[in-house]
């Protein structure tokens, strides 16, 4: 049988990630099933719990909408685990047919692949230039792993990924051309150092491409070297026992001699970091230390090529440890806040030294051959601080873990962890960067973990390869490790002829894997490297590399979080929400236990524990506080959707924020009692009081954020019935206006008769139907504050308020300028142009009832300002001034309504001469002025006023004369006194009478001129030419009657009549008509009454036709003068109706759209 090929290995990952998929769904429908019967069964202990409630209730139809839900969404979930299964049918026959298959061809023996211990298949070797791509290895691996093949090709019996080991080791199918001397791995580049003195460069990514690199040394010195590779994967360094270095960088043909570095033997190299964050070709600076305890600086740059001697890479030595020993481990990093600040870790076999100090980086840049680090390293081991692990010396590796931090905002890789191989055990713990200095230390919570001896086998996650260690690994916990590597959570210990995992958490040895008893020396592990950018650990032996798969690595971190009740870290590492259940319910129950139990609420609202479970245990503790907490998380844990659970929810929390406030209110009112009865000398102690009302204070925001938060849910009947049976005033007046409900909250004030509340209410959310309902109590109770609110309503109509005004002014006695009412009214007619005539009239109604008899003024003013409009009835008006006794309103009003003489006299009966005066002036009738004059000079007499006044009314009045007066005096008055004034008024009727005469002599002879220029109109003439024709039609003027007008122009009769028809008015136009018409019929009757003497004998003889015939003639000479006063009055073409004309459009509208409009003015 041929060997599987990739397609092969593809279906069946598909396949088994598919069948995956389906166990999953099928737990899944299980565990649907399980919650439905569970919420069936609770929903009877909810009802319980409900019913305690006062004023909540769950209806039968809410109940059922519930399960209707939870039943929807559970056959959803079937009917997608349906079709899932027949998917998976296909699938698991297809499986078995391939493992049949299999089978077969492995009982016939023409596989050609053999077990190798470790769970993979060995592939023939292949030549070097043929390399396998890593990757492709490791993706069929990976796909045997998935479908659960054991070393037979067998399926197994489970499927399950939790079940694969966290660790497995895989060999890399490639055959090495020789046996391996070192191997270095970074960046996905991997660097194997073979005997012959040859390096291999191979790209991970592109495997099939290697480069092949001679090592200029003689290929039998070169049985050991030390090969390290910077984070970038460019930058090799190689160094031999003999201490010949040498430098590659990637792409190099050859390999460049370091003759600075002769007789150094570099033992370990700490990378810069900032270099490759930097993204520079050199790594900057780096220090490295030897196998004789000194510590060495250099930058590697790899200037033009191998061959360039100019490009020789400096060495600066640095310091030298206290005591001499090899440098096993080095390794510095940048402190993340200050750049400068470094920190430098040196392992050698019995210590490790920390040092913490500031690099001079100027000294470098201003071109001082100073090194970088001399200075911060001479200081730091002058007085050293080191950690010293007594007994023989270790081996002494150092390993550093990263992982990804913010700082000032941005993520950056950072040490976190260590671990130090000695000859006791494994020194590892965390590394903490502050603000520390030369001195300090950076490590925390340090330990030593012992090397597992060979009885720990029995705890590994994988019995399996336990068992096929067998004698084997009897001595090898006898054994130190070789070399060591930290991952996250565990620590990698590399020993000759195993490869070992322990847990930084426990302790715990949780993978071992053993090279085979039947294999050889050249088989043993050499040496152990991690990739730090790519998370990958390898390791190598003569003859193959190893690639140490790490899957899921925290997949038990949360467990071993969990046993150490450290619940947070356990949260932060659970792979499901079922491992996320556990570790709340164990929290949950720890808290309670330990008597902290509103955190322990918290966690039971957020794990599956039914929620009549978790709400009955804190219900019997009596204790809200912790209620609440509970209520309050589960409420956050509920989705949109959950309507009826939110509303119950809500409910219940208010009806416990009720009972802790009537609490704190019952305190409050203790505490008052107690402070008021204390009596002491001393300073008093401060109140409780203060404290139980901060308190309260404190359950009223978390009240009210509450019902904001959660408007929707609740129910505001039963919110408002809660909050009254608790006496709660500040909670529902909150709700109501959370609600908008603010006609209630004013109708709650006006039932504590609390108007003031009620009208600021009414000011800042009123409605004007709430201020036309509660104005009329407002008003008598508060009139001027409702008056001040109702004056910033633009919206409100006055007239709807006049009921209101009205009952107030019943009960009001307020003198003239404090109504309320008027001051209200005035604004809307002034300031808001108010037009309602109903409120012109009852403003005119409190006007007149409210002014002072001796002062009308307001009113006046009024009746001044809008007595031309008329906006209120000037009729009731003048009844309600008669009424009230208002005269000088009434007078006033008599003027306006033109009753000039009832104006007159009334102002006469008050004794009011100038009053009267000025009402005598404003009548247009000149008779009736005169009239209502005599009137006042007749009261003046008939008063005995002195002749002078008399006289001086006369003059004022400019209408009456002394002789229309003088009837008025007694018949035995002396004239004496007003003599002058009579032969005065004498002369000037002999004035006027000369002014008459003359008037009437320029009249005759107007009138004379006029008639002789009449009768020299009817003599004129117009001299025309016998060619002359008409202006209108072109014809010649002499073949019809015709018109000559003194502009020259001249028309034909008929002519003239159809153009002063088409431009004249309508009425005009009938009158024309009429009058030809008349003429028509006149010219008829005439010639009838010439036949007349024809055919019969008239009875009034000759005499009587031709008197008939002349009236018809004078008639018809009307008519026609009639006829030519309109035809022509003016000529058409210069006359005023052409002036008017210019406005009009030459086409007319209508006949525009006639073709023959068109024709006519086309060009």
């Amino acid at each position: 049988m041929d060997k599987l090929q990739p397609s092969d290995f593809t279906l069946l990952q598909q396949s088994a990630e598919l069948l995956d998929l389906c166990i999953d769904k099928e737990e899944q429908r299980a565990e649907l099933v399980r919650k439905m019967e569970a919420i069936k069964q609770h929903m009877d202990k909810l009802r319980a719990i409900v019913a305690s409630l006062p004023g909540i209730s769950i209806s039968q139809h809410d109940q059922a909408k519930v399960l209707t839900e939870c039943q929807m969404d559970l056959d959803q979930k079937l009917a997608e685990l349906e079709d899932y299964a027949k998917q998976s049918f296909s699938l698991m026959s297809l499986l078995e047919e391939f493992a049949e298959y299999e089978s077969a061809s492995r009982r016939h023996g023409t596989g050609t692949g053999t077990g190798n211990g470790n769970g993979n298949s060995s592939i023939a070797p292949a030549a070097p230039s043929s390399f396998p791509s890593t990757r492709q290895s490791e993706f069929a691996t990976s796909a045997v792993d998935a479908l659960g093949l054991d070393v037979d090709g067998y399926i197994a019996t489970t499927l399950d990924v939790e079940d694969a080991p966290i660790f497995s080791l895989d060999t890399v199918q490639f055959q090495v051309p020789n046996k391996i001397i070192s191997l270095a791995v970074s960046n996905d580049v991997l660097v194997l150092i073979i005997e012959g003195a040859k390096v291999l460069r191979i790209k991970l990514q592109e495997a099939h491409n290697i480069l092949e690199v001679d090592i200029p040394i003689s290929p039998s010195s070169l049985r050991a070297c030390n090969a390290f590779l910077d984070p970038t994967g460019r930058h090799l360094l190689l160094s031999t026992p003999q201490g010949e270095n040498f430098y590659h960088f990637e792409g190099w043909g050859q390999m460049k001699p370091l003759s600075k570095f002769k007789n150094m033997e570099v033992a370990a190299i700490a990378w810069n970091g900032m270099a490759w964050s930097a993204g520079k070709s050199s790594t900057k600076t780096v220090l490295f230390g030897t196998h004789d305890g000194k510590i060495y600086e250099t930058e590697l740059r790899p200037g033009n090529d191998a061959k360039s001697k100019r490009s020789d890479i400096p060495v600066k030595l640095v310091t030298e440890l206290p005591v001499r020993e090899r440098v096993t481990g080095i390794f510095m990093e940048a402190f993340p806040e200050r750049k400068k600040q470094h920190l430098v870790l040196i392992a050698t076999g019995t210590r490790l030294y920390q040092v913490i100090g500031a690099a001079d980086f100027e000294s470098r840049s201003s071109g001082d051959k100073g090194a970088v680090f001399e200075a911060m390293l001479r200081d730091g081991l002058t007085t050293p601080n080191y950690q010293e692990i007594p007994g023989m010396p270790g081996p002494g590796a150092l390993s550093v873990y990263h992982r990804k931090v913010q700082s000032n905002g941005q993520s950056q890789t950072l040490a976190t962890d260590f671990a130090w191989l000695t000859s006791m055990g494994v020194f590892f713990g965390g590394l903490t960067f502050a603000a520390q200095e030369s001195g300090d230390s950076v490590v925390k919570n340090a330990s030593l973990l012992p090397y597992p001896s060979p009885s720990s086998s029995s705890t590994l996650q994988n019995p399996k390869q336990a068992d096929d260690s067998g004698a084997d690994g009897d001595n090898s916990g006898l054994e130190q490790p070789v070399s060591l590597a930290i991952t996250e959570f565990h620590i990698l210990l590399q020993y000759s002829n195993c490869i070992r995992a322990m847990s930084m958490l426990n302790s715990k040895l949780v993978f071992e894997s053993y090279v085979s008893s039947s294999r050889s020396d050249a088989e043993l592990f050499q040496g152990l490297t991690v990739d730090e950018s790519k998370r990958t650990c390898w390791l190598f032996s003569p003859l193959n590399i190893y690639e140490l798969v790490v899957t899921d690595e925290d997949r038990d971190v949360w467990d071993i979080y969990l046993s150490r009740r450290q619940f947070d870290a356990a949260l932060k590492h659970c792979y499901n929400d079922s491992q996320r259940d556990i570790v709340l319910r164990a929290q949950a129950e720890h808290l309670f236990a330990d008597g902290q139990l509103e955190k322990s609420a918290e966690c039971f609202a957020r794990t599956s524990v039914s929620f009549e479970e978790a709400s009955l245990r804190f219900v019997e503790i009596k204790n809200n506080r912790v209620l609440k907490r509970y209520l309050q998380t589960k409420l956050s844990t509920l989705r949109k959707q959950d309507r009826t659970q939110t509303t119950l929810l809500v409910m219940w929390l208010i009806e416990i924020y009720l009972c802790m406030l009537g609490s704190v209110d019952a305190k409050i009112a203790s505490a008052s009692a107690t402070d008021s009865s204390r009596v002491s000398d001393s300073s008093p102690s401060p109140s409780t009081v203060v404290q139980f009302e901060l308190e309260k204070e404190m359950l009223l925001k978390e009240l009210y954020a509450l019902v904001d938060e959660q408007k929707a849910s609740v129910d505001s009947a039963t919110a408002y019935q809660l909050a009254e049976s608790h006496g709660q005033r500040d909670f529902w007046l909150h709700y109501a206006f959370l609600r908008g409900d603010y006609e209630r909250v004013v109708g709650y004030w006006m039932e504590k008769e609390n108007h003031i509340q009620a009208i600021m209410v009414l000011g800042h959310y009123g409605t004007p139907e709430m201020f036309y309902k509660y104005s009329p109590a407002l008003m008598s109770a508060e009139p001027a504050e409702l008056v001040e609110i109702l004056m910033r309503q633009p919206n409100l109509t006055p007239n709807k308020l006049i009921p209101a005004l009205m009952q107030y002014q019943e009960g009001n006695t307020a003198t003239s300028g404090s109504s309320q009412a008027i001051r209200y009214l005035r604004f809307c007619i002034h300031k808001q142009k108010c037009r309602d005539p109903i409120v012109y009239n009852y403003y005119l109604t409190l006007l007149v009832k409210e002014t002072a008899s001796a002062d009308e003024s307001e009113l006046m003013s009024f009746l001044t300002t809008y007595g031309t409009d008329m906006l209120y009835d000037p009729d009731y008006a003048l009844r309600m001034c008669k009424r009230f006794g208002r005269i000088q309103s009434c007078i006033h009003l008599y003027s306006l309504l033109k009753l000039y003489e009832d104006a007159v006299d009334l102002a006469l009966k008050q004794g009011d001469i100038e009053l009267a005066q000025i009402h005598a002036e404003r009548p247009d009738d000149d008779k009736l002025c005169k009239r209502l004059w005599l009137k006042i000079a007749q009261h003046v007499i008939d008063a005995k006023k002195p002749a002078s006044e008399v006289m001086e009314l006369v003059r004022r009045s400019n209408r009456l004369g002394i002789e229309d007066i003088l009837p008025f005096f007694p018949d035995f008055t002396r004239v004496d006194d007003f003599k002058d004034d009579i032969c005065v008024a004498l002369e000037d009727y002999e004035a006027q009478i000369q002014d008459l005469r003359g008037e009437m002599d320029e009249a005759t002879r107007t009138a004379e001129s006029m008639q002789r220029d009449m009768s020299s109109l009817k003599n004129r003439f117009a001299i025309l030419n016998v060619e002359e024709t008409c202006q209108i039609c072109t014809q010649p003027l002499w073949l019809r009657q015709f018109y000559v007008f003194p502009c020259q122009h001249s028309f034909h009769a008929d002519c003239l009549t159809r153009r002063v028809v088409g431009t004249c008015n309508r009425v005009q136009r009938r009158r024309i008509h009429e009058l030809q018409n008349q003429s028509v019929e006149i010219a008829k009757q005439r010639r009838q009454l010439r036949l007349t003497p024809l055919v019969s004998k008239s009875k009034n003889g000759a005499d009587g036709t031709r008197e008939n015939d002349e009236q018809l003639e004078q008639q018809l000479r009307k008519v026609k003068q009639q006829l030519d006063a309109l035809v022509a009055g003016e000529c058409v073409l210069c006359g005023e109706a052409m002036i008017k004309s210019i406005a009009e459009p030459f086409i007319d509208l209508d006949e525009a759209a006639t073709a023959s409009a068109e024709d006519e003015w086309a060009i």
